[in-house]
């Protein structure tokens, strides 16, 4: 007989996967301050602190470093940051992004990592919380151009091959903690990466660092990803089209963002026009069923973060019916735009329950950077969070389902079979442990 009621201790005792992680993502409030206190950003003097003498560059987004956090910040006796967060406006991307963007700092040097050291603090702090955690498995993803800023007096090529050696070093600590750690080359494919490079050249040039790093330090670097806002058009998939195919000629992953802003219909272009074995997010597939019955067939697996979508403003194309419910459809079939304000009324719940067929994976996205953890994601999806309440007779996620997650999840991952059946065991036994009455 199986206990299907997950409780907190049973998921705090669960072996994860996190298969979508952006590594900026995972730098906490806590972190990027103590960065901005390394790079004297901020000074901390006489029990108070203030903008330190370095500064950001004119086109940076924001004036000073410290105007990515909240105001006010109040120290403690131990000059510790009380109740320290990030300064991201409610369902506003542009706001994260430009947060993103200057704690990372490869898209207008100085930010937050400025340095080896700097990567290795980072590195180093994920790695305790994927300890904490219990993260058998994730894969970081990184622009490989924050090589050119951490390695400054290396040629280009010698700073890239830098890097991926860093980078292997870092695989072999996580490793002696238990935890398997790959990384994803991500760029953004928009106008926002203030690059001159049009996005097919820098789709192109992603697929050459990514054949070198394979070449040169294997199993580092496993796969491609593009990120950046869905109604730029200068990143929409005709322009990736070229280097995602010679990634997968290599044989190596390829993974997109698609169906988290504009609609079903980009999602939809972005799956038939790359070869894609798992789509970021994807929950605006609940617009359209033929789509739904599309992604089903082409074995894509939707890696979903529903709590980082909310936060970001999470939008569906809707309808209203004959009762007055709103109906998901697609702008095609006159669907206007609405936000997910509650958890419970995320797809991911119809996704995995109406369409099983549909595979869906849960990942963190961007831990500490409008998102939770995994394991907090979790939580919150399995109705034990008191900050997202379930309505009752609306059921949270039940732990068979939870199973079923954890299992496209590491199906998706960009690893060896290996790997995926030593997680598979894990998960075995912890259904032994927690599901058997």
């Amino acid at each position: 007989m199986l206990n299907n009621v997950l409780t907190i201790s049973a998921i705090q005792d669960l072996p994860l996967v996190d298969i979508h992680v952006h590594l900026p993502g995972t730098i906490s409030p806590k972190t990027a301050w103590d960065l901005g206190v390394r790079n004297r950003f901020i000074s901390i003097e006489g029990g108070q602190w203030r903008n330190g003498p370095n500064s950001l560059q004119l086109n940076a987004p924001f004036e000073h470093y410290s105007n990515i956090f909240k105001q006010p910040i109040h120290l403690d006796d131990k000059m510790v940051p009380i109740n320290l967060e990030y300064n991201i406006d409610y369902q506003s991307f542009k706001s994260f992004d430009h947060i993103m963007a200057t704690v990372q700092g490869h898209r207008h040097p100085p930010g937050g990592i400025q340095n080896e050291g700097d990567l290795e603090f980072v590195l180093r702090r994920y790695m305790h919380d994927c300890i904490e955690q219990k993260v058998f498995y994730t894969e970081l993803q990184q622009n490989i151009r924050i090589a050119y800023t951490i390695y400054p007096e290396l040629s280009a090529q010698e700073a890239r091959l830098a890097l991926y050696r860093f980078l292997k070093g870092k695989i072999a600590e996580f490793a002696e903690h238990g935890i398997i750690l790959r990384f994803i080359h991500c760029f953004n494919k928009t106008q926002a990466s203030l690059s001159d490079n049009s996005t097919h050249n820098r789709a192109m040039e992603a697929s050459e660092w990514i054949k070198e790093a394979h070449d040169a330090v294997p199993d580092v670097f496993v796969g491609i990803e593009s990120a950046g806002h869905e109604k730029d058009e200068s990143g929409w998939p005709v322009h990736l089209k070229a280097g995602y195919e010679a990634v997968r000629g290599i044989g190596l992953g390829c993974e997109a963002h698609g169906g988290e802003a504009t609609g079903v219909e980009h999602m939809m272009d972005v799956i038939r026009m790359l070869p894609i074995t798992r789509l970021a997010h994807g929950f605006q597939v609940i617009e359209d069923e033929q789509a739904i019955f599309e992604v089903q067939d082409s074995g894509v697996t939707l890696v979903m973060a529903p709590l980082i979508n909310m936060k970001l403003g999470a939008c569906l194309h809707t309808i209203t019916d004959e009762n007055g419910n709103m109906v998901p459809k697609s702008k095609s079939y006159g669907g206007t735009k609405s936000y997910i304000n509650e958890l419970y009324q995320h797809p991911f719940f119809k996704l995995i329950r109406d369409y099983k067929g549909v595979k869906v994976a849960i990942s963190s996205d961007n831990p500490y950077m409008a998102g939770r953890s995994i394991q907090e994601s979790i939580i919150a999806l399995a109705g034990l969070s008191a900050e997202y309440p379930f309505p009752e007779g609306v059921e949270p996620l039940r732990a068979h389902e939870l199973i079923q997650c954890c299992l496209n999840g590491i199906d998706a991952a960009f690893c060896n079979d290996e790997i995926k059946q030593a997680y598979k065991n894990k998960l075995a036994d912890w259904v032994k442990r927690h599901m058997t009455a």
